[in-house]
């Protein structure tokens, strides 16, 4: 495991699912029923491929990081939501937005992660009513136009990450959290929060949050994730004539 008590660290994983190639019919075999009824009812088989990616990456990326074979992982999923790991002990949480997930692992304690894609949003200042506190709305309506919609989202994740740590997920009002977009840490409840942007770049938003300051060690995707190329290309016929484009 590579999550360390001593130093205090939590071990993060963020891509695209583009970059899986697995067969749809391989990463289903691998989820939960309740997963599976939940791919199903999605009808636009885009989105439909881009869950099962991010369903099927998250369990690979817990098995090899807990070094479990993928088949064994049980997982179960809390009255909120949140997924639970109770032959271990770690804490996990999941993100994903558009073609993006990100997983955070951590053996100090509760952990939540947040990415948003960053888009434009028309309508920003109807969306900060949902989510804002008083206090936050009147920093907000002073930001310029240009930064709104980066910076409404930036305040989406810090929120989402600290009530994804407390368990909640939006069962929780966000405007009963106030985190504001630089405090390193927040009190909700009678816990203290803290906050780490995550680094990420281009049109990537990301918060971690903790019950502890916390080192974030940036992973990369475990082998069997890329393997299935590979397989393919080894086990494909020779062929003399052009080479045809993958399906």
């Amino acid at each position: 495991m590579h999550s360390n008590k001593q130093t205090g660290t939590i071990d993060v994983w963020v891509f695209r699912h583009a970059q899986l190639t697995i067969p749809t019919l391989h990463m289903r075999e691998v989820l939960s029923p309740a997963e599976r009824e939940r791919a199903e009812k999605i009808r636009h088989s885009d989105l439909r491929l881009s869950y099962l990616q991010a369903k099927f990456a998250f369990r690979t990326i817990l098995a090899s990081h807990l070094h479990v074979p993928l088949r064994d992982l049980q997982m179960t999923v809390s009255r909120f939501g949140k997924p639970l790991l109770p032959a271990h002990n770690v804490e996990v949480s999941q993100s994903h937005s558009h073609d993006w997930s990100a997983v955070a692992v951590s053996a100090t304690g509760f952990v939540g992660i947040d990415i948003e894609h960053w888009r434009p949003l028309a309508n920003c200042p109807q969306l900060a009513c949902h989510i804002m506190t008083d206090q936050e709305a009147m920093t907000f309506e002073a930001i310029p136009s240009e930064l709104t919609a980066r910076k409404f989202l930036e305040l989406w994740t810090r929120k989402e990450a600290v009530l994804k740590c407390a368990g909640l997920g939006l069962r929780q009002d966000p405007r009963g959290l106030h985190t504001g977009w630089d405090e390193p840490a927040v009190q909700f409840g009678d816990v203290r929060y803290y906050l780490s942007a995550l680094p990420v770049c281009g049109h990537l938003v990301g918060h971690l949050a903790s019950h502890a300051p916390q080192k974030i060690i940036m992973r990369s995707l475990p082998s069997q994730l890329d393997a299935w190329p590979k397989c393919r290309a080894a086990s494909a016929p020779m062929s003399s004539g052009p080479m045809s484009g993958s399906s």
